[in-house]
Parts: structure tokens; C-alpha cells; sequence
């Protein structure tokens, strides 16, 4: 019964993210992921101003918060897996 129960609720082993400590200022891993996101935001929204994309969307700064959100939220799944 114990082993069932074991394959029942058996978890992987997480790996707790990095927490980072610069000059004495302790950056969590949500502020870690903010940060990370911004070059890869900065690159997205380049590449789409390329693409001629920004001129089909109604609201070009609800867009592009959207898209920082959407941007930091993959990060931070990708960070817990």
C-alpha cells in the first residue's frame, strides 16, 4: 500500500532557484526575472516594429505591457521548472 501511494504523489526533486546578492541588495528571483526580461522585451519589440506589426495593433502601450508580462511570465515558469 505504502509503495502505490508513493507512485501516487511521487514529485520530481525541484531545484529552488538562485537567490542573487549584489552589493549587500538581496534580488529575489521574481526581480531576477523582471530584469532578465527586459533586454528580451527590448529585442521582441524591436523585431516587431521591424516586421511592421505595431502598426495592426490599436493600443501600441497596452501592447507592448502585454507583451513585457507575457515575457516575464515565461520566464518565471521556465525559472520554477
Amino acid at each position: 500500500m505504502a509503495n502505490i501511494c508513493s507512485l501516487l504523489f511521487w514529485k520530481e526533486s525541484q531545484v529552488l532557484p538562485i537567490d542573487f546578492e549584489i552589493g549587500g541588495v538581496y534580488l529575489p528571483p521574481i526581480a531576477q526575472a523582471l530584469l532578465l526580461a527586459i533586454p528580451i522585451f527590448m529585442l521582441l519589440d524591436w523585431v516587431l516594429r521591424r516586421m511592421g506589426v505595431l502598426r495592426l495593433v490599436w493600443h501600441e502601450a497596452l501592447f507592448e505591457g502585454a507583451l513585457y508580462a507575457c515575457v516575464c511570465a515565461t520566464l518565471i515558469l521556465l525559472m520554477g521548472a
